[in-house]
């Protein structure tokens, strides 16, 4: 088993990682939610890196400028959340989620700013690096490792408020999208931990 040693901590390669997760990830099913997000992993060298995304400025849009993932609510014609996320990821990227292997999905989670919106966040490992085409409502992406992101842990002054924060690439990635990216770095960690002594 190899293994990506940082701060004491221990990351499993990706063929493990990916296996623990798939051990410790809820199975892909509809939930009580008004919207889905897909958290896009992809290997790199003996890593894993996920997508993520920048909303463009739109008054309209609560998380305008925010780093996200791909996603975005339940139509009335979807007939699940799985068939939710696979049109907002198309819609937004041009990624196509059906030739992905989908590894199960975290808990549902609320925002602040729209506490009656439960978002489902899909876990889904790309065969290949995707080819990424924006649609109007992002103005950014980039690829950033899951090591990477465990070491840029901090914090952001937002609005006059401390927050717990990912510093990549420039970016804060707070809120919502944090808490999403902690849920999962946790999974890894707890299903990594090192053996003591």
């Amino acid at each position: 088993m190899g293994l990506c040693v940082y701060g004491g901590a221990s990351f499993l390669d990706h063929e493990d990682a990916v296996e623990k997760l798939r051990g410790v990830l809820k199975p892909v099913e509809d939930a009580d939610a008004g919207a889905a997000v897909a958290i896009l992993l992809k290997r790199e060298g003996r890593g894993l890196q996920v997508l993520l995304v920048k909303r463009a400025t739109n008054p309209s849009d609560p998380w305008s400028g925010h780093m996200a993932f791909p996603g975005g609510r339940r139509r009335s014609e979807d007939r699940d959340l799985c068939e939710t996320v696979i049109r907002e990821t198309r819609e937004e990227t041009g990624i196509e989620l059906r030739g992905c292997r989908f590894l199960g999905t975290l808990s549902v989670t609320t925002s602040s700013v729209a506490p009656e919106l439960g978002v489902l966040p899909f876990v889904v490992l790309c065969n290949e690096t995707p080819q990424i085409t924006l649609n109007e409502e992002l103005c950014s992406h980039f690829w950033v490792s899951l090591e990477h992101l465990r070491r840029s842990r901090g914090s952001a002054l937002i609005q006059g408020v401390e927050v717990p924060a990912f510093l990549v690439n420039g970016e804060v990635v707070w809120g919502l999208t944090y808490r999403m990216l902690e849920n999962l770095l946790g999974l890894l960690e707890a299903a990594g931990a090192p053996p003591s002594g």
